[in-house]
């Protein structure tokens, strides 16, 4: 009798424990899913960057066209002090922690991208937020708070999770298969200052290492100090790389690194670094 009823108690358990994880992984697809429309929603308000000079621009702000070496820049607006894009200003107005648009074609990959420097670690306010700031599992892309979009920094490191639901940043990690690679060798990272395309350096697992460890971070590089940092800084990322893509990387030329979370160590990650493709 004893034995039946530690054995329904155990039954009683697993029942339980099968209907909290059944929950949770429904409330979890249900706000990937969520997150997704909201995310179509965004997109849908970026404009076209086809303006006239002549346009009304909400609350009297300043829209001007400018040609530098003979090729027109995009239709620019000021907005609360601050000079972006047009095809952004609906969405700046709506979130100015907006700094832009990252999109690798073919993928989920497709995401506005947030920027908060004022953040206690990393920038991290959107780490499991949405445009609205509202809790979401998924959050959305934000940029590392040691980067800077104006300057800018010779590296913006952007992050991202890596959702079972395949949506964030999960699909960098096609990037460690070389077909994949082959097609895909360039993304957009469009901000409210101006476009770029971006050509894939490298791709490779990594981990967070501890503080006092003297082993490469790739995390810790923002700003190269000299040519030699810099140098040092690309040999080190293409020796670590799944795929020898032969890309000429030189100092000044400014990176872009996607990282996300990956499983084959503790704190392990995967990244893509792309150097920005000349105007």
């Amino acid at each position: 009798m004893k034995k039946k009823t530690i054995i329904n108690i155990l039954m009683t358990i697993c029942i339980l424990v099968a209907v909290g994880c059944g929950g949770y992984l429904a409330y979890y697809y249900y706000t990937s899913h969520k997150s997704e429309s909201d995310i179509d929603e965004l997109r849908s308000r970026i404009g076209d960057n086809i303006t006239s000079i002549d346009d009304n621009v909400m609350g009297g702000d300043k829209e001007e066209v400018a040609e530098v070496k003979g090729k027109p820049e995009p239709p620019m607006v000021e907005v609360k002090g601050v000079r972006i894009q047009k095809k952004f200003e609906d969405l700046y107005r709506t979130n100015n922690d907006f700094v832009g648009w990252l999109k690798i074609d073919d993928t989920n990959v497709d995401y506005p991208v947030m920027y908060t420097p004022d953040d206690n670690e990393r920038g991290e306010h959107y780490i499991h937020l949405d445009f609205e700031e509202k809790y979401s599992a998924a959050g959305l892309p934000f940029i590392d708070k040691n980067c800077d979009l104006v300057l800018p920094t010779d590296n913006i490191i952007i992050y991202g999770h890596n959702m079972n639901s395949g949506k964030m940043f999960h699909d960098i990690m096609k990037y460690e298969n070389e077909d994949f690679y082959n097609s895909h060798k360039t993304f957009t990272f469009d901000t409210i200052y101006g476009d770029g395309t971006y050509e894939v350096v490298a791709m490779f697992y990594a981990q967070i290492l501890p503080d006092d460890s003297k082993e490469f971070k790739y995390y810790q590089f923002v700003n190269a100090g000299s040519a030699q940092e810099f140098e040092n800084y690309i040999d080190n990322i293409k020796h670590m790389s799944l795929i020898d893509t032969g890309v000429d990387v030189k100092f000044g030329d400014k990176l872009v690194t996607l990282s996300t979370c990956a499983y084959h160590v503790d704190d392990g990650r995967f990244a893509v670094i792309a150097k920005k493709c000349s105007d």
